[in-house]
């Protein structure tokens, strides 16, 4: 992951989650991710591979200039990205596994900004993964785009985040002062 945003809200998740799967979705408290809430988005699977807006953040909707709610997710995929984005969706649910990808934005005119999109799996009444809260994370100033509205997405990249709390990508954003500096350690043998 490349925000310190994008792994605050993953570790928000898997605390949620517990030794469970997937959290559920009645755990979501929109005060405990008021930080997140602008570009969040909740969507819900409607079919095997339909994945609806059941909410979306006032700065989501902006980005895009219209509501997102009742909206198609996948729809937001250029069509060379639209399969891989709607594989993604599938692998959260059918996987119970957290998935972030790295996408481009694209204005009308073709500006683009690069954006993180993390995708984390929800639990519904009947223990089954049917919801997904989502996170846009833009990786540059919104002010590259001079007012323009998003259009559409590209996929880039995207990975099943394994590992726990203290897996690898927890390490990757650790920011203690108080740790004492690594040293590289020089052994010759002969």
């Amino acid at each position: 992951m490349r925000h310190l945003h994008t792994q605050r809200l993953l570790d928000h998740w898997r605390n949620t989650r517990g030794e469970q799967l997937a959290p559920r979705k009645t755990s979501l408290k929109p005060h405990e991710i008021k930080d997140h809430l602008a570009f969040a988005f909740l969507l819900k699977r409607e079919g095997e591979d339909t994945f609806t807006f059941s909410l979306a953040g006032t700065g989501l909707c902006d980005l895009f200039g219209h509501e997102l709610k009742g909206q198609s997710f996948v729809h937001l995929w250029a069509d060379q990205s639209r399969n891989a984005g709607r594989t993604s969706l599938i692998r959260v649910c059918n996987l119970s596994v957290p998935t972030v990808a790295v996408a481009v934005g694209e204005t009308a005119d073709l500006r683009p900004m690069s954006a993180e999109i993390v995708l984390l799996p929800y639990a519904d009444e009947r223990n089954e993964t049917t919801w997904i809260l989502g996170h846009f994370q833009p990786l540059e100033p919104l002010s590259r785009l001079l007012g323009r509205k998003l259009v559409r997405l590209r996929m880039t990249a995207n990975a099943i985040l394994t590992g726990d709390v203290h897996g690898p990508n927890e390490v990757a954003f650790v920011d203690d002062k108080r740790k004492a500096p690594q040293h590289l350690k020089v052994v010759a043998s002969r």
